[in-house]
Protein backbone atom coordinates (compact mmCIF):
# COMPACT_ATOMS: atom_id res chain seq x y z
CA UNK A 1 0.00 0.00 0.00
CA UNK A 2 1.31 3.55 -0.75
CA UNK A 3 2.57 5.57 2.14
CA UNK A 4 0.59 9.32 2.23
CA UNK A 5 4.05 10.66 1.02
CA UNK A 6 4.34 8.28 -1.51
CA UNK A 7 0.96 9.12 -2.69
CA UNK A 8 0.92 13.32 -2.74
CA UNK A 9 4.59 12.55 -4.95
CA UNK A 10 2.28 11.78 -7.56
CA UNK A 11 1.60 15.65 -8.67
CA UNK A 12 3.63 18.21 -7.77
CA UNK A 13 2.14 20.98 -4.93
CA UNK A 14 2.25 24.69 -5.28
CA UNK A 15 1.17 25.63 -1.55
CA UNK A 16 -0.53 24.53 1.31
CA UNK A 17 -2.71 25.80 4.20
CA UNK A 18 -3.35 24.21 7.25
CA UNK A 19 -6.86 25.34 8.49
CA UNK A 20 -9.06 23.34 11.02
CA UNK A 21 -6.78 20.19 10.37
CA UNK A 22 -7.25 20.05 7.05
CA UNK A 23 -4.22 20.65 3.79
CA UNK A 24 -5.52 22.99 0.66
CA UNK A 25 -3.26 22.68 -2.12
CA UNK A 26 -3.11 24.20 -5.42
CA UNK A 27 -2.42 22.58 -8.57
CA UNK A 28 -3.09 22.89 -12.30
CA UNK A 29 -3.94 19.49 -12.94
CA UNK A 30 -7.69 17.99 -12.88
CA UNK A 31 -9.00 15.34 -9.93
CA UNK A 32 -7.73 11.88 -11.11
CA UNK A 33 -10.56 10.11 -10.86
CA UNK A 34 -13.75 11.60 -10.40
CA UNK A 35 -15.69 14.69 -11.85
CA UNK A 36 -18.81 16.56 -10.31
CA UNK A 37 -19.84 19.08 -12.25
CA UNK A 38 -23.09 20.20 -11.49
CA UNK A 39 -25.12 23.67 -13.29
CA UNK A 40 -27.82 25.60 -11.41
CA UNK A 41 -25.84 24.82 -7.65
CA UNK A 42 -28.86 27.50 -6.27
CA UNK A 43 -31.66 25.12 -7.13
CA UNK A 44 -29.80 22.06 -5.94
CA UNK A 45 -29.04 24.11 -2.58
CA UNK A 46 -33.15 25.35 -2.81
CA UNK A 47 -34.63 21.82 -3.13
CA UNK A 48 -35.77 19.14 -0.87
CA UNK A 49 -32.88 17.40 -1.59
CA UNK A 50 -30.33 16.91 1.34
CA UNK A 51 -27.94 15.23 0.24
CA UNK A 52 -26.67 14.30 -3.61
CA UNK A 53 -25.46 10.82 -4.09
CA UNK A 54 -22.74 10.48 -7.48
CA UNK A 55 -22.62 8.30 -9.60
CA UNK A 56 -19.94 5.02 -8.92
CA UNK A 57 -16.41 5.18 -10.27
CA UNK A 58 -13.60 3.01 -9.78
CA UNK A 59 -10.36 3.97 -7.87
CA UNK A 60 -7.83 1.46 -6.17
CA UNK A 61 -9.76 -1.66 -7.48
CA UNK A 62 -12.77 -0.88 -5.19
CA UNK A 63 -16.08 1.36 -5.85
CA UNK A 64 -16.95 4.93 -4.51
CA UNK A 65 -19.50 7.52 -5.05
CA UNK A 66 -19.37 11.29 -3.97
CA UNK A 67 -21.87 12.65 -1.29
CA UNK A 68 -23.11 16.29 -1.02
CA UNK A 69 -24.93 18.32 0.99
CA UNK A 70 -24.70 21.68 -0.87
CA UNK A 71 -25.80 23.20 2.75
CA UNK A 72 -23.97 21.29 4.92
CA UNK A 73 -24.48 17.72 6.41
CA UNK A 74 -26.76 19.47 10.33
CA UNK A 75 -26.62 16.18 11.49
CA UNK A 76 -22.82 17.09 12.00
CA UNK A 77 -22.08 20.21 12.73
CA UNK A 78 -21.89 21.27 8.97
CA UNK A 79 -23.69 24.14 9.29
CA UNK A 80 -23.21 27.20 6.95
CA UNK A 81 -20.80 25.06 5.11
CA UNK A 82 -20.78 22.34 2.31
CA UNK A 83 -20.30 18.97 3.20
CA UNK A 84 -18.32 16.61 1.28
CA UNK A 85 -17.85 12.90 1.48
CA UNK A 86 -16.31 9.54 0.06
CA UNK A 87 -18.58 6.28 0.50
CA UNK A 88 -17.82 2.99 -0.32
CA UNK A 89 -20.10 0.90 -2.26
CA UNK A 90 -20.72 -2.63 -3.94
CA UNK A 91 -18.84 -4.12 -0.68
CA UNK A 92 -20.72 -7.23 -0.83
CA UNK A 93 -18.84 -9.57 -2.79
CA UNK A 94 -15.66 -8.54 -0.24
CA UNK A 95 -14.66 -11.01 2.39
CA UNK A 96 -15.70 -10.65 5.94
CA UNK A 97 -14.20 -8.66 8.41
CA UNK A 98 -12.89 -6.33 5.03
CA UNK A 99 -10.83 -3.35 5.70
CA UNK A 100 -9.70 -0.93 3.24
CA UNK A 101 -7.07 2.35 3.99
CA UNK A 102 -7.26 4.89 1.56
CA UNK A 103 -5.95 8.51 1.16
CA UNK A 104 -8.41 10.95 -0.52
CA UNK A 105 -8.61 14.37 -1.56
CA UNK A 106 -11.55 16.39 -2.87
CA UNK A 107 -11.24 19.52 -5.24
CA UNK A 108 -13.04 22.05 -6.48
CA UNK A 109 -12.53 24.56 -9.35
CA UNK A 110 -11.39 27.62 -9.31
CA UNK A 111 -13.02 29.05 -13.01
CA UNK A 112 -11.55 32.24 -12.96
CA UNK A 113 -7.46 31.45 -12.81
CA UNK A 114 -8.35 27.99 -13.95
CA UNK A 115 -6.99 25.88 -11.29
CA UNK A 116 -7.98 23.59 -8.57
CA UNK A 117 -8.08 23.75 -4.84
CA UNK A 118 -7.32 20.30 -3.10
CA UNK A 119 -8.24 19.87 0.60
CA UNK A 120 -7.70 16.44 2.26
CA UNK A 121 -6.87 15.76 6.14
CA UNK A 122 -3.51 17.56 7.39
CA UNK A 123 -2.63 14.58 9.13
CA UNK A 124 -1.78 12.29 5.83
CA UNK A 125 -3.37 9.55 7.38
CA UNK A 126 -5.16 7.14 5.02
CA UNK A 127 -8.71 6.25 6.21
CA UNK A 128 -9.93 2.88 7.47
CA UNK A 129 -12.77 2.01 5.55
CA UNK A 130 -14.76 -1.21 7.06
CA UNK A 131 -18.48 -2.88 7.32
CA UNK A 132 -19.36 -0.64 9.58
CA UNK A 133 -17.73 2.60 8.34
CA UNK A 134 -18.23 2.88 4.56
CA UNK A 135 -18.33 6.58 4.71
CA UNK A 136 -15.64 9.49 5.30
CA UNK A 137 -15.52 13.17 4.60
CA UNK A 138 -15.34 16.55 5.54
CA UNK A 139 -18.27 17.92 7.29
CA UNK A 140 -17.23 21.23 6.78
CA UNK A 141 -15.25 21.20 3.71
CA UNK A 142 -15.54 24.78 2.91
CA UNK A 143 -17.52 27.64 4.40
CA UNK A 144 -20.83 28.44 2.18
CA UNK A 145 -19.54 32.59 2.47
CA UNK A 146 -15.91 31.42 0.60
CA UNK A 147 -17.60 29.03 -1.89
CA UNK A 148 -20.18 31.66 -2.64
CA UNK A 149 -17.94 34.75 -2.80
CA UNK A 150 -17.23 35.69 -6.82
CA UNK A 151 -13.66 36.80 -6.27
CA UNK A 152 -12.90 32.64 -5.45
CA UNK A 153 -14.31 31.61 -8.54
CA UNK A 154 -15.41 28.39 -7.40
CA UNK A 155 -19.45 29.36 -8.50
CA UNK A 156 -19.57 31.17 -11.62
CA UNK A 157 -22.98 31.41 -13.68
CA UNK A 158 -24.28 28.92 -10.95
CA UNK A 159 -21.97 26.67 -12.03
CA UNK A 160 -19.53 24.38 -9.79
CA UNK A 161 -17.15 21.46 -10.50
CA UNK A 162 -16.16 19.15 -7.34
CA UNK A 163 -13.74 16.52 -8.20
CA UNK A 164 -12.26 13.32 -5.97
CA UNK A 165 -8.88 11.21 -5.96
CA UNK A 166 -8.53 7.85 -3.52
CA UNK A 167 -5.45 6.04 -3.78
CA UNK A 168 -5.69 2.64 -2.14
CA UNK A 169 -2.77 0.22 -3.81
CA UNK A 170 -2.57 1.85 -7.57
CA UNK A 171 -3.49 5.47 -8.92
CA UNK A 172 -5.18 5.72 -12.63
CA UNK A 173 -7.19 7.75 -14.38
CA UNK A 174 -10.64 6.43 -14.89
CA UNK A 175 -12.26 9.17 -16.96
CA UNK A 176 -15.27 9.13 -14.85
CA UNK A 177 -17.49 11.79 -14.27
CA UNK A 178 -21.32 13.39 -15.04
CA UNK A 179 -22.90 16.38 -14.68
CA UNK A 180 -26.01 17.43 -12.54
CA UNK A 181 -28.33 20.01 -13.93
CA UNK A 182 -31.33 21.20 -11.89
CA UNK A 183 -34.22 22.27 -13.84
CA UNK A 184 -35.03 25.96 -13.61
CA UNK A 185 -38.88 24.76 -15.41
CA UNK A 186 -39.31 21.38 -14.70
CA UNK A 187 -41.51 19.21 -16.88
CA UNK A 188 -44.50 17.95 -16.02
CA UNK A 189 -46.90 15.13 -16.66
CA UNK A 190 -50.03 14.25 -15.97
CA UNK A 191 -51.45 10.78 -16.96
CA UNK A 192 -54.45 8.74 -16.59
CA UNK A 193 -55.51 5.66 -16.57
CA UNK A 194 -58.55 4.04 -17.09
CA UNK A 195 -58.65 0.33 -16.06
CA UNK A 196 -62.24 -1.31 -16.90
CA UNK A 197 -63.34 -4.97 -15.69
CA UNK A 198 -61.30 -4.91 -12.71
CA UNK A 199 -63.08 -7.85 -11.60
CA UNK A 200 -61.75 -9.91 -14.61
CA UNK A 201 -57.93 -9.39 -14.15
CA UNK A 202 -56.15 -12.52 -14.03
CA UNK A 203 -52.14 -11.42 -14.60
CA UNK A 204 -49.92 -10.68 -11.61
CA UNK A 205 -49.23 -7.36 -13.12
CA UNK A 206 -50.36 -4.51 -15.62
CA UNK A 207 -48.24 -2.17 -17.29
CA UNK A 208 -50.15 0.97 -18.86
CA UNK A 209 -50.01 3.03 -21.81
CA UNK A 210 -46.73 4.83 -22.21
CA UNK A 211 -46.45 8.52 -21.28
CA UNK A 212 -43.95 10.92 -22.18
CA UNK A 213 -42.41 13.91 -20.19
CA UNK A 214 -39.69 15.29 -22.86
CA UNK A 215 -38.25 12.82 -24.89
CA UNK A 216 -38.29 10.32 -21.76
CA UNK A 217 -41.26 7.46 -21.67
CA UNK A 218 -42.80 6.45 -18.92
CA UNK A 219 -44.93 3.17 -17.35
CA UNK A 220 -47.32 2.90 -14.33
CA UNK A 221 -46.76 -0.67 -13.04
CA UNK A 222 -50.20 -1.96 -11.45
CA UNK A 223 -50.13 -4.93 -9.05
CA UNK A 224 -54.18 -5.43 -8.87
CA UNK A 225 -53.53 -7.98 -5.90
CA UNK A 226 -50.44 -6.51 -4.49
CA UNK A 227 -46.69 -7.03 -4.99
CA UNK A 228 -44.03 -9.28 -2.92
CA UNK A 229 -44.78 -9.63 0.68
CA UNK A 230 -47.64 -7.27 0.33
CA UNK A 231 -49.75 -9.57 -1.88
CA UNK A 232 -53.20 -10.65 -0.89
CA UNK A 233 -52.71 -7.50 1.19
CA UNK A 234 -52.62 -4.08 -0.97
CA UNK A 235 -53.04 -3.00 -4.17
CA UNK A 236 -49.17 -2.64 -5.33
CA UNK A 237 -48.48 0.75 -7.57
CA UNK A 238 -44.96 1.43 -9.68
CA UNK A 239 -43.16 4.33 -11.67
CA UNK A 240 -41.44 2.70 -14.93
CA UNK A 241 -38.78 4.44 -16.13
CA UNK A 242 -38.91 3.02 -20.49
CA UNK A 243 -36.16 1.89 -22.39
CA UNK A 244 -33.92 1.67 -18.74
CA UNK A 245 -30.81 -0.43 -20.34
CA UNK A 246 -29.82 2.52 -22.94
CA UNK A 247 -31.14 5.59 -20.76
CA UNK A 248 -29.11 4.54 -17.66
CA UNK A 249 -25.25 4.25 -18.69
CA UNK A 250 -24.92 7.85 -19.32
CA UNK A 251 -28.00 9.38 -17.89
CA UNK A 252 -30.54 9.65 -15.10
CA UNK A 253 -33.31 11.54 -13.59
CA UNK A 254 -34.54 13.61 -10.46
CA UNK A 255 -38.44 13.04 -10.36
CA UNK A 256 -41.13 14.41 -8.09
CA UNK A 257 -43.55 12.46 -8.64
CA UNK A 258 -47.25 11.47 -7.14
CA UNK A 259 -49.78 8.20 -7.76
CA UNK A 260 -53.34 8.36 -7.34
CA UNK A 261 -56.24 5.92 -7.11
CA UNK A 262 -59.09 8.15 -7.89
CA UNK A 263 -62.04 8.55 -5.45
CA UNK A 264 -65.04 7.95 -7.74
CA UNK A 265 -67.73 9.18 -5.61
CA UNK A 266 -66.26 11.22 -2.92
CA UNK A 267 -63.46 12.73 -4.46
CA UNK A 268 -61.45 11.65 -1.30
CA UNK A 269 -58.38 10.10 -4.05
CA UNK A 270 -55.86 8.35 -2.26
CA UNK A 271 -52.65 9.67 -3.33
CA UNK A 272 -48.71 8.86 -2.87
CA UNK A 273 -45.64 10.99 -3.46
CA UNK A 274 -42.11 10.34 -3.60
CA UNK A 275 -38.69 11.78 -4.83
CA UNK A 276 -36.22 9.70 -6.51
CA UNK A 277 -33.18 9.74 -8.73
CA UNK A 278 -33.74 7.32 -11.94
CA UNK A 279 -30.58 6.28 -12.37
CA UNK A 280 -29.74 2.28 -11.09
CA UNK A 281 -32.96 1.21 -10.94
CA UNK A 282 -35.58 1.61 -13.67
CA UNK A 283 -38.93 1.60 -11.58
CA UNK A 284 -40.32 3.19 -7.66
CA UNK A 285 -43.06 2.65 -6.29
CA UNK A 286 -45.19 1.00 -3.16
CA UNK A 287 -46.15 -2.07 -3.16
CA UNK A 288 -48.53 -1.27 -0.13
CA UNK A 289 -50.18 1.32 -1.71
CA UNK A 290 -53.61 0.68 -1.00
CA UNK A 291 -55.67 -1.80 1.17
CA UNK A 292 -57.09 -4.41 -0.74
CA UNK A 293 -59.97 -4.31 1.93
CA UNK A 294 -60.51 -0.10 1.35
CA UNK A 295 -60.12 -0.38 -2.43
CA UNK A 296 -62.62 -3.20 -2.96
CA UNK A 297 -65.41 -1.40 -0.49
CA UNK A 298 -67.48 -0.02 -2.70
CA UNK A 299 -68.43 2.76 0.08
CA UNK A 300 -64.98 4.46 -0.95
CA UNK A 301 -65.11 4.79 -4.49
CA UNK A 302 -62.06 3.21 -5.72
CA UNK A 303 -63.67 0.43 -7.58
CA UNK A 304 -67.13 1.61 -9.66
CA UNK A 305 -68.91 -0.69 -11.77
CA UNK A 306 -65.47 -2.94 -12.36
CA UNK A 307 -63.83 0.40 -13.07
CA UNK A 308 -60.80 1.87 -11.55
CA UNK A 309 -58.73 5.19 -12.40
CA UNK A 310 -55.11 5.61 -11.75
CA UNK A 311 -53.60 9.17 -12.16
CA UNK A 312 -49.66 9.85 -12.22
CA UNK A 313 -48.13 13.38 -11.94
CA UNK A 314 -44.96 13.72 -12.76
CA UNK A 315 -42.23 16.63 -12.45
CA UNK A 316 -38.53 16.40 -13.26
CA UNK A 317 -36.54 18.61 -11.39
CA UNK A 318 -32.78 18.14 -12.65
CA UNK A 319 -31.00 15.73 -14.96
CA UNK A 320 -27.47 13.91 -15.03
CA UNK A 321 -25.18 12.93 -17.64
CA UNK A 322 -21.45 11.68 -18.48
CA UNK A 323 -19.07 14.23 -18.69
CA UNK A 324 -16.94 11.54 -20.58
CA UNK A 325 -19.33 9.59 -22.99
CA UNK A 326 -18.13 6.52 -24.85
CA UNK A 327 -17.32 6.97 -28.16
CA UNK A 328 -18.61 4.84 -30.62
Amino acid sequence: MNTSSECLKHYPQMAIFPKDELSRTIRDEPPTHFTLKIESFSLLSNSSLERYNSGNFIAGGYTWKLCLYPDGNKDRNGEDHISLCLEMVETDSLSPGWEVHALFRFSVLDQLRDNYLFIQDASGIPKRFRATKIQSGFDRFMTLKEFNDPTKGYLVNDTCVFGAEVFVHKESLTGNGECLSMTAEPLTCNHTWKIERFSQLDKESYLSPVFTTGDLKWEIIFYPKGNAEEEGKSLSLFLKLDDITTFLPDRGVYLDFQLRVVDQINGKHKENKLQHWFKESGSWGFRNFLPLSSFLDQSNGYLVKDVCIIEAHLLLIGTIKKLFPKSE
